[in-house]
Order: structure tokens, then sequence, then C-alpha cells
């Protein structure tokens, strides 16, 4: 192969001779030995990609006159590795200096004919799709085509792409997308890569064995094996009243026993907190724990109003056991929870009266505006409806909420073990389900979505059954919600597309079900804009939320812990567990970084001092001393397990491969990593466990490490 160098100069044509590839093999799904490397000519705006190591030298050669790596790589078959895969024809069109690739026979005697088309031999080999789709173990090559008529994106060329929101977000710049060409091989490199970005999305981050695990499982098998985990459990603690007998002290007399620190214990959320990490940090069911932390951001409380561990811990365990369950279900269990009704005020909530009360709207309010629905209606892709003056619509009005607010009269707290029911209201009692008292539930006739009105003199909780039924099967539903997980597991930004898919499957699960929340899940998490080699599309992932930065970093060294260390370690970071500043969570879900102009709801509590206090983080966690506590009962400490780092840290690059697996799922930039191979280098290669501390603490503090990719 070769290139007409005078030609490369200008940057006009390019004109390349192929050879087939001389390698034979006959194994199915062998490792790919092809190559493919994307190349930009910015002053030319011509992309242009190639498996020939010639290429990429002489390319390499040219960087003077415009022509650099994108980055971007492919993996492909040499000929004879796949029994299925078939040539990939190389054109090249001198009149546009621009190359075409297909694996299509018809199309290679179509441009065979075409005038003005150059047939260049085959370039590599590849599965042809199969019904639009490609087979497992293959990834899509799609193709997005330039043709010239926007001035700004220079003359015609084609731009092909294995991650699919980065191919989509090609239509918005004036680009044709042509679809799918050809499935590619995954290297093991590349489905290391998908795993634990699975692990990033999937869990509270990945290990250096679960990485080997969805590697071999798959997707599918591991995802099959996470709804199957028994849930981990918050421990049921009894009942405390609101305000602290003078008796409940904390005591901090050694030996401890399991009550000496009572006022701690019970009217903090410390235990709350600490079982949160330590089961997040060691637990099995990793899905089903990020789904329902996921939902605690969704419906949330906070320990502003809920400020006892056994009401907290009651609500989360409830969010946990259904996680996997049905969204409406789900509403009525977070609707009747007292610890929701405590938060919101809809517990003792009584229908107006004489005295001037009227039904609190609190809980009506927040169930349409946050819980269900959202603020203006949503077309099944997320984007928002506009009315005649192209302004979004509303999703309920007013009387609405003065309709659901009646529904949601007539329930008190649950009665408490050992104490008769009361003939009125109850007082507090934060765990269990709140039960209805009839005489203060109001009968009236009621407003609620799409002009419907629930009918006079219902029960308490015929008329919530008709309320939550209205909302759940509102249109708003499947799109509003779907975006939300999309956002807290995958992505910030999901396209348009993304959102439909998955509203579509929460719509109908496949057997006719509404709202099954293990099909969105699924849905999810093995969307194709979720799942991949790699994500090159500039905008893709999320912040790393603090916690996901805390846990991350406990299960990159397969930490074992009793949670003490890390129960507040968030704090400094701007998200206290269980301690959201208002019902709108830790962040405002509006944000949006004004520098890119992109809702980014993360970003709302990141700034130049919780960025420093995640490197003081790192620098304690990492370099610091952890003692066993003396104030925990049953304390057994926080152990780190090295040995995946130290094990390869005599070799500055292989460290940073196993760095960059674990904590970049690949994406550590070459600026980056060359940067921390310079300090890593530094410490003597007798000390594995301090290039391994080095390199983990500059993984932490790296810009790639903030955003979840």
């Amino acid at each position: 192969m070769r290139f007409t160098s005078a030609l490369v100069a200008s940057m006009v044509t390019t004109t390349v001779t192929i050879g087939l590839f001389g390698v034979s093999a006959t194994a199915h799904a062998a490792e790919p030995a092809a190559t493919i490397v994307e190349f930009f000519n910015a002053p030319a705006n011509k992309y242009f990609i190639s498996s020939n190591p010639a290429d990429w030298a002489l390319l390499d050669q040219y960087a003077s006159v415009g022509w650099k790596r994108t980055g971007v790589t492919f993996s492909g078959y040499t000929q004879g590795q796949d029994a299925s895969a078939l040539p990939v024809y190389r054109f090249y069109a001198p009149s546009v200096g621009s190359h075409f690739f297909t694996v299509s026979a018809t199309e290679r005697d179509q441009l065979a004919l075409i005038p003005g088309f150059v047939a260049e031999g085959i370039a590599w080999y590849a599965v042809p799709p199969s019904a639009g789709n490609c087979t497992s173990g293959n990834a899509g090559l799609y193709r997005t085509f330039n043709n010239g008529a926007a001035a700004s994106n220079g003359p015609a060329n084609h731009r092909y792409f294995q991650d699919y929101s980065f191919y989509q977000s090609y239509a918005a710049k004036g680009y044709a997308l042509e679809g799918l060409t050809m499935c590619l091989p995954l290297s093991t490199t590349e489905k290391r890569l998908d795993a634990s970005r699975l692990l990033k999305q999937a869990s509270f981050g990945p290990t250096p064995a679960e990485i080997d695990r969805v590697t071999t499982l798959g997707t599918n098998a591991w995802l099959t094996e996470q709804f199957a985990a028994t849930a981990s459990q918050y421990t049921p603690r009894d009942y405390w009243p609101n305000t602290r007998p003078d008796s409940c002290v904390n005591d901090t007399t050694q030996p401890l026993t399991p009550t000496s620190y009572c006022a701690r214990d019970n009217y903090s959320m410390f235990p709350t907190q600490l079982e949160f990490y330590k089961q997040a940090i060691t637990g099995n069911d990793q899905l089903r724990q990020r789904v329902a932390w996921a939902l605690s951001q969704f419906f949330v409380i906070s320990s502003t109003d809920v400020p006892q561990p056994y009401g907290m811990g009651d609500y989360q365990q409830m969010l946990r056991d259904n996680a996997f369950g049905n969204f409406r279900m789900l509403m009525e269990k977070v609707t009747l929870h007292p610890a929701m009704g405590r938060f919101l005020d809809m517990a003792n909530n009584r229908k107006a009266g004489t005295t001037g009360i009227s039904p609190n709207e609190n809980y009506a309010r927040e169930i349409l505006q946050l819980f269900t629905n959202g603020v203006n209606l949503l077309n099944d892709d997320g984007t928002e409806k506009k009315g005649p003056d192209g302004k979004p619509i509303e999703a309920y009005t007013q009387d609405e909420i003065k309709g659901f607010a009646k529904v949601f009269t007539g329930w008190t707290y649950p009665t408490r073990a050992g104490v008769a029911p009361a003939v009125g209201l109850n007082g507090q009692n934060l765990a269990g389900t709140m039960e209805p008292r009839e005489a203060y539930h109001d009968t009236t006739s009621k407003d609620l979505l799409g002009s419907t009105v629930g009918p006079a003199n219902g029960t308490a909780y015929a008329d919530l059954t008709l309320a939550l039924d209205n909302a759940f099967a509102y249109a708003n539903v499947p799109p509003f919600f779907s975006r939300f997980m999309i956002q807290k597991l995958v992505t910030g930004n999901p396209s348009p597309a993304y959102v439909q898919r998955v509203a579509n499957v929460f719509k109908n699960n496949g057997t006719g079900i509404r709202g099954d929340l293990k099909a969105v899940v699924t849905a999810i998490l093995t969307d194709i804009e979720a799942r991949g080699a790699a994500k090159f599309e500039p905008t893709y992932g999320h912040m790393n939320e603090p916690v996901l930065l805390v846990t991350g970093l406990a299960r990159a060294l397969s930490t074992k812990t009793d949670g003490f260390y890390f129960y507040n370690s968030s704090n400094g970071l701007g998200q206290t567990v269980f301690s959201a500043p208002t019902v709108f969570n830790y962040y405002s879900p509006d944000y949006v970084v004004a520098s890119v102009n992109i809702n980014s709801p993360e970003f709302g509590i990141f700034n130049s001092t919780t960025a420093l206090s995640r490197i003081n983080f790192a620098n304690s966690m990492l370099y610091g001393t952890i003692n066993i506590s003396t104030a925990l009962y049953g304390a057994t400490g926080t152990q780190f397990d090295w040995t995946p780092f130290t094990s390869v840290a005599t070799d500055s690059n292989a460290l940073l491969d196993r760095v960059n697996e674990v904590m970049f799922a690949g994406k550590l930039s070459t600026a980056t990593r060359t940067t921390m191979k310079t300090a890593i280098d530094t410490v003597p290669v007798s000390d594995p466990t301090g290039r391994a501390r080095a390199a983990l603490y500059l993984a932490v503090s790296a810009p790639e490490a903030q955003i979840l990719r």
C-alpha cells in the first residue's frame, strides 16, 4: 500500500493501492487481527480510516499539513479469521478526495460502474448485517455522509462510527445518516472496557475481578444474575419518639455494647449512612442497590424532615425491594410510606372544614411535578410539546393539583406495635404503611389529569387507587421517568431516540405490561447507546457524583469495610447521603453548564471547593492511616486489596493500562496518561504499593475522572 505523497500534502486527493491480507486462519470469532485507525485533516475537513500500518506511518508524517489521529479506532478481521466475515471493499473518489467502504458486493459492483470511483481493493474483513442488525459479539459500523452542501462541513466526505450516540449527533452537523454498513468484531480489550463501563453504570464501581466476570458472562447474563441476587438489608430499627428521651445518650465507655451510642444511632443518619456505604462497597446485589440509589433521587425524602434512621432505613429498603417491580406499585408504596407522609405533609392531611382547613397540596404538587409527569407535556422521546405560540404546554393545572390534594386526605401514620389504633389521627411513626381515616377524607368529586373527574363519596383507598392509576396512565410518565433513569445510570444528555426506545419499553414490556422496572432497567443498560467498545461523543456520560466517586475508588481496591470510614465521606464533596437539601434532590434537575449549554444536574454541586475536596478525599484514603473505630460496636475497619495494581506496578505502562481499565473504562487521554506516567516513574520500582497509590491518586485527580463515560 502506498500514498501519492504530493496529493496527500495538498490535502486534495489520495491514491492508494491495496493488496489482500495475507493472514490465514479458520477459527470462528477469533481475536480480531486488524486495527482500523481514524485520521482527520482539519484544514480540509476530511476523515479517513485505514487498517494498514503503512498508511498510518505516512499520514503521521503529514501532521504538518493537517493529518492527525482522532483517537478513534475499530477492530476488524483479516482474511480467514471468521467464517462469516466478508471482504470490505475500498473505493476512492478523486474528484472530492473521499474514500468509501462497503461489505456489500452489490454496492461494490454498482460503484465499479460509476465513473469517478476508483476500486482500491480489500481494506479488511467484516460481517454483513443480518436483518439490519449485528450478531452477538460484533458491533455495528455506521456511516454518515456530508454532501458538501453546507459550507461549514467542507467538501463531500464520509465518516464512520461505532459509537451510536456519536453517529446520531452528526445529523445536527448537516450529515446524512446512512445507517448500519457492516459489523465489526470487538477485541478482548474492547470487551473488557465495555464491561468496565457497564459496571460504572449498573453498580457502585468496577472491581478488577468483576470486570473479569462480566467479560466472561456478557452483559445479559450478568444482568440476569443481578436481578436474581438477594437484596441487601438495612437493619430494621425500633420506633423512637420524635423527641429524644433524656435517657437516650451516648456512652463512650469501653467496651461498647449495641446500645452504647443511643443518641447517635437513633437520632441521626449515622447507622443508615454507614450501612449504605458498607453495602454499596461490598454487597453482591450491586444493580439493585444502584437502581435504588437512583430511585432515592427521584422519589426524594431527606433527613431534613425525616431525621430518624428507623424511618429512613425503612423507606430506603422499600425502594430497594421494589427496584425491579412495577412502577405503579412503587408509586403506591412511596405514597403510603409514612416517611414520605412526613416529608411532604400527606400524613394527617385533612379535608376542608369549617375551621378554615384546606387539604395540604405539597404531595399533590410533587407527585405530578417530580414523581410522575414533570412540568410540561412531553413527546415520547422526552422533548417538550409546544403550543401554537411555540411555548411549552403545562402538564397539569392548579385545579388538578387541588383535586389530587383532596385525594391525599384521610391518611394517618401507622399504628405502632402494641398500641391500640387511634379513633382519630395517629402520632408520628415513620415506618410501615399509612392507614386510612375516613372521617378526615374528602369525599367530594376531584379534578384529575386529562379532564378526568373522580366520583364523589369514594373511600380514601378507592380515591387513592383511582388517582394513582390516572397519574400512572398519563402519557408523560414513560418519557419523563425513562429520561431520568438514563441520566442517573448512563448519560446526562441521552438522545431523544434513546429516551423513546426506553419509554416504549416502559409502556409495554413485550407482554403488554406497563411500568415493568426490570424491563426498563434492562432496556437502558443494553441499549446501543449504552454499550460498545468506546464512547467518543463529547457530551456523552454524566458527572461523577460524589457518592459514586467515593464508592468507585473503594471498589477499585476491592475494599472490605464496616462502613465507618466512608459514612460521612461525601459530606465535604457536597452530597450527604439521604440528606438532600430539598425535594428537588442534591442538585437542580434543570442545572445547565452555561459554558456549553448542556443540562448536567450533578455539576450543580461541583465547584472549586468540592473539586479540591475530591482530591483531598483520595489523598486521605490512599495515603492516610485508617484505624478500626473505637466508636462502633463490632467494628472491623477498612482493608484494601492492592494486588491487582501492585502486581503490575513495576511497569508503569502496565499499571496505567490497569488503572485506565478500572477507573476510566479506557477513556484516559494520552496527555493525562503521559503526565501520570511521568509522576509514577518518580516512585522507585522497589515500592509497588507507592506506585499504585500514586496512580490511583492521580486517577481521581484527573479531569477524565470527573465524568463517567
